[in-house]
């Protein structure tokens, strides 16, 4: 199942603050009515539903139906006709709390759904390893990194990620044994985690790793598109030391500069050797376009 955003994804995001905003306000007023509570909880559910498609079933519902049971029970302690008219209210105001960090968490489960960070068609997420599904869930927690616990069902669902019965338990059970996820409840059957400290550290190292892997990966493809120029303006009888100097100087600053700016130098380069006619402006024109892969039009 792949969700998507009808219309603007920015006009959504700015819409679910404005919900926050308003429960702020309300909160302020430190005078919460049972009606005026509901209504807002109906209009965050009814425009969730209008705006998204599929209607994300599993995270409205787990936000309509959430309530603070034990603030209930203390509130409930010694007989509700012993509680003054300011009790009350102060209850219902700490109920509406709970549902703001509710309402918190829908927001948070929908901006980890893959398909809705674009809303456009997208690859779906390949998963081929149970590793490879630890791994999307400390990541998605990690981007979630904070006090409040998310569902490894959602998180799976949402994202099309299918599971075997159970698996979101077993998944659980893993995570925390390697230490990487704190359980909402220590001894339960229930799939609510947050990341750990220890998670966060693991999810930080793998990405400095890929990081340097893909580093190393573009630097090898730069060493081999700088090779080849070198090659063919050899072929062409463009053998003088300064071009070739020229050439060479670029290959060491793609390690220390941004793709932008290197390609940027490149063009001042070139465009300097071309005036200076060491090279013609085709030739100008080629080491561009094979370095950067993209036109020029400059030099045309």
């Amino acid at each position: 199942m792949t969700y998507r955003i009808k219309g603007k994804l920015s006009e959504f995001w700015k819409k679910l603050s404005e919900f926050e905003i308003k429960a702020d306000d309300i909160i302020k007023t430190q005078n919460i009515s049972k009606t005026e509570s509901e209504k807002w909880v109906d209009q965050i559910i009814a425009f969730v539903s209008e705006k998204i498609n599929p209607i994300p079933e599993s995270i409205i519902e787990k936000f309509k139906y959430s309530h603070d049971e034990q603030a209930d029970m203390f509130f409930q302690i010694g007989g509700f006709t012993d509680k003054t008219e300011e009790d009350i209210i102060r209850h219902r105001i700490n109920q509406f709390k709970f549902k703001l960090n509710e309402f918190r968490k829908l927001r948070d489960y929908l901006s980890v759904i893959n398909s809705l960070q674009d809303n456009k068609e997208n690859v779906p997420i390949e998963i081929n390893s149970i590793k490879e599904k630890l791994d999307f869930i400390l990541e998605k927690l990690y981007i979630l990194y904070g006090d409040n616990y998310y569902s490894v069902t959602i998180l799976l669902e949402t994202n099309n990620i299918e599971t075997r019965e159970d698996e979101p338990i077993e998944i659980c059970n893993s995570l925390d044994k390697k230490g990487y996820i704190i359980r909402e409840q220590t001894y339960s059957n229930k799939d609510s985690i947050k990341l750990s400290l220890k998670g966060a550290e693991y999810v930080e190292r793998k990405k400095r790793l890929n990081k340097n892997k893909q580093k190393k990966k573009t630097n090898l493809k730069t060493n081999e598109k700088i090779d080849k120029v070198l090659k063919k303006l050899e072929e062409l009888g463009f053998g003088q030391e300064i071009i070739f100097n020229e050439i060479e100087e670029l290959r060491g600053l793609s390690k220390k500069l941004n793709k932008k700016t290197w390609s940027q130098v490149i063009k001042g380069k070139v465009m300097d050797l071309a005036l200076s006619e060491l090279i013609s402006k085709d030739i100008a024109t080629f080491i561009y376009e094979s370095l950067v892969d993209e036109k020029i039009k400059l030099l045309k």
